[in-house]
């Protein structure tokens, strides 16, 4: 069966973070009809999806500490990368390396506060990982909102308006 998207044999994983290990012949069909019905992605104006992406990192990081939620920065982390990548190519490779710098400073922020440099990688890792999910589902076009791609990772607590 042809695919409308790069698939890893060996995880079962798409390149949107879809793990189709359990998708029978007719998922797999109605999957591929969803992303042939697809429009493509947004793209703008460069300087705009870049300025964009570091508004919507920077608003979520705030958003973030006003929230004051315990356990919610794994949604601020999805939200901020779906919607800086969402904005195109631009936006996803400004989420990219924003994310990657921040998450390198907190490495050692996060030793300074007493953490040991293997939970701090740990960390580090973890949150690598959540931003990828984030920028993954944007990509997808499975999800019509950053709330909605984000939302496996709400905690409760986390003030409605988010």
């Amino acid at each position: 069966m042809s695919n409308l998207y790069k698939f890893n044999q060996d995880t079962s994983i798409d390149e949107f973070g879809v793990d189709h290990s359990n998708f029978s012949v007719r998922d797999e069909l109605e999957y591929n009809k969803m992303r042939l019905n697809q429009s493509m992605p947004k793209q703008q104006n460069p300087i705009r999806q870049v300025s964009g992406a570091i508004a919507d990192m920077t608003r979520n990081y705030f958003d973030m500490k006003r929230d004051r939620t315990i356990g919610a920065d794994d949604y601020f982390h999805c939200k901020a990368n779906y919607e800086a990548a969402d904005r195109g190519d631009f936006g996803r490779a400004t989420a990219t390396w924003l994310g990657n710098k921040k998450e390198d400073f907190d490495y050692y922020k996060n030793q300074v506060r007493g953490l040991s440099p293997l939970a701090a990688s740990v960390d580090r890792i973890h949150d690598r990982k959540v931003n990828e999910i984030g920028r993954q589902r944007a990509q997808s076009g499975l999800y019509s909102n950053s709330r909605e791609a984000c939302n496996s990772f709400r905690v409760k607590g986390i003030n409605e308006k988010y």
